[in-house]
């Protein structure tokens, strides 16, 4: 290597299960691919751990144009404490398309053909659990620092879910992060949030069946919100984070933001995340332009959270893409 060095977390620390591909991440959809179309063959993970090296050599002035990490946000100048790690610390599990709602701004949209599904089901892909397995016996994960983020639509559809949280519990896991639409209430989820050994996500983005109609095609709305009570019961403090995606000419206006978080605070969850729909995030800025007026919904959404007592979750290239194309 010659020249400026650059390193990036992402790439250093997670593992991302798509249903079609295993990549280094989530931040990126050009970043770094270490099998690409896997339909879960038997791989050589060993592969893996060298592809990782490949990518890390990329990284210097000479030939960092040639990376597949060039010009993504995560990317940073190396310092000199960055030792890059043979075990992963975070993997992503997401490897299938079926959901029970079809939100009109989601980012797997042309994967799941905008079907909607009402029972449990198989991935179309491949299982995640022998993969889980295989990466516990070639030591890929950091068993004492791992933590596993299962995420997807409402991922109590896919039918290994429960098999997948008790494999890596088995394996000594003691940190979960579910991502889900939340229209399904899992007992397993409460006991470990209750435990404090699991956090939850879900993007509510309103207070009102009609706009929730709108944004995600289906009238499961009081059934999130009762879920959403059932799963901070008995915590005063919950470990959930609601988010608000804001959707042009949905819900991209102060009344209905001040209604949801309005009714946050009445669910007694503490923690609220401001977010901009997918083609504004992952987008050519020199030919879309993010509504200006976003900048004042921002605005509004962080103070109303400290007047509420609320904290306020931003993702970093999302205040990143505010603060310079809105303020």
């Amino acid at each position: 290597m010659s020249g400026e060095l650059y390193f990036c977390d992402e790439l250093n620390e997670t593992l991302t299960c798509y249903h079609d591909k295993i990549t280094s991440c989530c931040s990126n959809p050009n970043g770094p691919i270490y099998f690409d179309k896997y339909d879960g063959s038997k791989v050589d993970f060993e592969i893996l751990r060298q592809k990782k090296l490949e990518f890390f050599s990329l990284f210097d002035e000479e030939n960092i144009k040639n990376s597949p990490c060039y010009g993504c946000f995560s990317l940073r100048k190396r310092k000199p404490e960055d030792v890059i790690n043979s075990k992963f610390k975070q993997i992503h599990v997401s490897h299938w398309t079926h959901c029970n709602c079809g939100c009109i701004y989601c980012a797997r949209m042309d994967d799941s053909h905008g079907k909607i599904t009402y029972r449990k089901a198989k991935s179309e892909y491949y299982d995640m659990l022998p993969v889980v397995k295989q990466l516990y016996k070639k030591d890929l994960l950091d068993r004492e620092n791992l933590i596993v983020c299962i995420q997807g639509g409402d991922i109590s559809v896919l039918s290994e879910f429960e098999k997948l949280v008790k494999e890596f519990f088995k394996q000594g896991l003691l940190k979960f992060h579910f991502l889900s639409n939340n229209i399904i209430y899992q007992p397993i989820i409460k006991k470990l949030l209750d435990a404090n050994k699991g956090t939850f996500c879900t993007s509510l983005d309103c207070a009102s069946r009609d706009i929730y109609y709108k944004l995600k095609r289906v009238d499961k709305f009081d059934e999130c919100v009762k879920n959403l009570r059932k799963y901070a019961k008995g915590h005063s403090h919950p470990p959930i984070t609601v988010k608000y995606i804001v959707i042009e000419n949905v819900n991209d206006n102060i009344i209905e933001m001040k209604k949801f978080l309005d009714l946050v605070v009445y669910m007694g969850i503490k923690n609220v995340e401001f977010m901009l729909d997918n083609k504004y995030v992952f987008c050519d800025h020199s030919k879309v332009s993010i509504p200006k007026h976003y900048g004042n919904l921002y605005f509004f959404f962080k103070e109303y959270c400290e007047i509420s007592g609320l904290k306020f979750v931003i993702w970093d290239k999302v205040e990143s893409l505010i603060n310079e194309y809105l303020l």
